[in-house]
């Protein structure tokens, strides 16, 4: 894997083995093309809603000699792929909601046994409601830092069980402090990015609408501290 960065490495290392990947917004195909030169996967598609892109990824694939394994598509999010065949999706590189609006334009997300790799560049509370709400159940969820900046990789999969929506479980997912090194600076970064909403209320014209949200952060706050 030694063409990806921390975030696609980490990405890949929570790939477990299939026989195809789809990476949706595939940008340049590293991502596929190191999981098939490594053996996560048998097949890959590459698929990406621009042809830019899209015809990056394919030269990528022809100077590594995996055209035979491989094909890119042309797509807009999951739209094009169809679920026969394909067990593993991954979806990185966007916010949280836009990655949820892909996931809710599918129609065959309630499949068990499709494992889904979720990078959410921004909003990952909304990409774990969304996912909670839907009845997945987050497998593993890690840390990685890229470009001085912390994300984390979600592992889902359709359960149909429930999860209830507590503080802890939107703002920390199942990022694990005894297994990820990059835990409690992730911990840390959420409590950090709530103390300045809530510093930043203080500061506002009161009002209904801001006692409110204060009120609200304020006891989130809280919330999360006690764990």
């Amino acid at each position: 894997m030694e063409h990806l960065d921390a975030r696609l490495g980490t990405i890949a290392a929570m790939t477990p083995r299939c026989r195809t990947v789809a990476d949706i917004g595939c940008d340049h195909g590293l991502l596929i093309a190191a999981l098939l030169e490594s053996g996560r996967c048998d097949y890959g598609i590459a698929a990406d809603i621009n042809a830019r892109p899209l015809e990056k990824a394919r030269r990528l694939l022809a100077e590594r000699g995996l055209l035979a394994q491989s094909e890119c598509r042309l797509t807009n999010g999951l739209c094009g792929i169809a679920p026969v065949g394909v067990d593993t999706i991954v979806i990185a590189g966007m916010g949280g909601e836009l990655i949820s609006e892909i996931l809710s334009r599918w129609d065959y997300t309630e499949n068990p046994t499709i494992t889904y790799l979720l990078q959410p560049m921004t909003r990952p509370v909304h990409l774990r409601r969304w996912l909670y709400e839907h009845r997945f159940t987050l497998q593993e969820e890690r840390c990685c830092r890229a470009a001085g900046r912390l994300y984390t990789v979600l592992r889902a999969q359709y359960t149909g069980c429930a999860t209830a929506a507590t503080p802890q479980a939107l703002y920390f997912g199942a990022v694990s402090p005894a297994a990820d090194p990059l835990a409690e600076e992730y911990r840390a970064l959420v409590l950090a990015r709530l103390q300045r909403r809530i510093t930043g209320l203080v500061e506002a014209r009161p009002g209904p609408e801001r006692d409110e949200q204060l009120a609200e952060a304020t006891r989130l706050l809280l919330a999360l501290r006690d764990r």
